[in-house]
């Protein structure tokens, strides 16, 4: 499983890249996150701090957010 960071739902606080074990997450220009999948590990540690459900671990057909 990767994660994947909704566009719509971020909004830049960057809590999810402090959080990430992997470094796997970069902050794009207009204050939004984007996961590298190449280094994501899939731990969900994004997931469960990021209070906009943004970030979702997805993989095949299987998709689970925290709400």
């Amino acid at each position: 499983m990767k994660a994947f960071i909704n566009p719509e739902k971020c909004i830049g606080c960057g809590a999810c890249i402090a959080e990430c074990p992997a470094q796997a997450i970069i902050m794009l220009p207009g204050w939004r996150s984007e996961v590298q999948a190449v280094k994501c590990s899939g731990c969900g540690h994004c997931v469960e701090i990021c209070h906009k459900k943004a970030p979702v671990l997805c993989g095949g057909e299987i998709m689970l957010d925290h709400g």
